[in-house]
């Protein structure tokens, strides 16, 4: 018979191997967690406070992240945990890491890259995402033909920042739209001093100084602007009615060649390729230009007065 200090020390065994098979959860470091912290423009970001806190158990932890950016949490628990990233000067940045797996070694987790912008460009970001949304409302009221309500979304976003390129644009074409040509050429005007690339705004400025009657001042900001879009036919076309009409025969037909070789079957453009022509006495080229005009016309009124001035060139070339 066993006597009572051996029976307590099998006893002790018995539990001391029981207890070392229960695993103690909450004394588990399972991961090892490593990341880095830059600025936009991919500097690292020294100081960084980043914190930890468990979603189920609360528990937190902190550090700061080193002169290379870099932070690493070793040892830590399985848990939900809401990050946070904060340092003077920059917006915060959360973020939310699960690692709820149990772990039979410590496992090594690569977090990806955290970006943190200044708050200066995070309110910069803002600004122009309601200047973007100004501008676009402008443009969609202008479209609907509400230039007032367009000039008021406009003005919002100006009186914010007055040299906002596109809001400036869209409220010269509103002026425009309202014959407001004084306020529509300012606006131009200021566009083309702030964008020295924006070819429309050249373009425009030059249908604002024609509408006055300044067509010498119209032609300069045409030619600015075909010397950015030699593309635009219509553009082409407008230098071509003002040289037209300062009697600059040769230049004209320049412009409304260039434009026909653009938009071939334009009866526009051909028209006043054949008026060019009957400037120069040619009045065979006058009358071929003249009728792929009418071929290209609907309008009822207008094709009777080309057929009426074909055959009055045709009755001069009888002669």
């Amino acid at each position: 018979m066993k006597n009572r200090h051996d029976l307590f020390l099998g006893i002790s065994a018995v539990l001391i191997v029981l207890f070392l098979a229960v695993p103690v959860f909450g004394q588990y470091r399972e991961y090892y967690i490593i990341g880095k912290v830059v600025d936009t423009q991919k500097n690292p970001l020294e100081g960084v406070e980043v914190n930890l806190r468990d979603a189920e158990s609360s528990r937190s932890f902190t550090m700061k992240t080193k002169k290379d950016g870099g932070f690493k949490f070793a040892g830590l628990p399985r848990g939900d945990y809401k990050v946070v990233f904060k340092k003077a000067g920059y917006a915060v940045k959360e973020d939310q890491w699960k690692f709820l797996t149990p772990q039979d070694k410590m496992e090594k987790v690569e977090i990806p890259t955290v970006v943190m912008a200044t708050e200066e460009l995070v309110q910069q970001v803002e600004r122009l995402k309601e200047a973007e949304a100004g501008v676009k409302a402008g443009s969609e009221k202008i479209r609907l033909g509400d230039f007032d309500g367009a000039l008021a979304d406009l003005k919002a976003v100006l009186d914010k920042n007055p040299q906002d390129p596109n809001a400036l644009y869209l409220s010269g074409m509103a002026y425009l739209r309202k014959t407001m040509l004084a306020e529509a050429t300012a606006a131009f005007l200021k566009v083309t001093e702030l964008s020295p690339k924006f070819a429309a705004a050249f373009y425009q400025l030059g249908v604002c100084y024609q509408r006055q009657g300044q067509p010498e001042k119209a032609l300069v900001e045409y030619e600015k602007s075909i010397a950015l879009d030699a593309g635009n036919p219509d553009l082409l076309y407008n230098g071509g009615l003002i040289l037209f009409g300062l009697n600059r025969i040769d230049e004209a037909m320049a412009y409304f060649e260039k434009a026909l070789a653009l938009r071939p079957d334009d009866p526009a453009y051909l028209e006043m390729a054949g008026r060019c022509y009957i400037n120069k006495a040619d009045f065979p080229k006058a009358i071929d230009y003249l009728e792929k005009a009418k071929a290209g016309t609907t309008d009822p009124d207008r094709i009777k007065f080309l057929a009426d001035l074909i055959d009055t060139l045709k009755a001069q070339i009888k002669k």
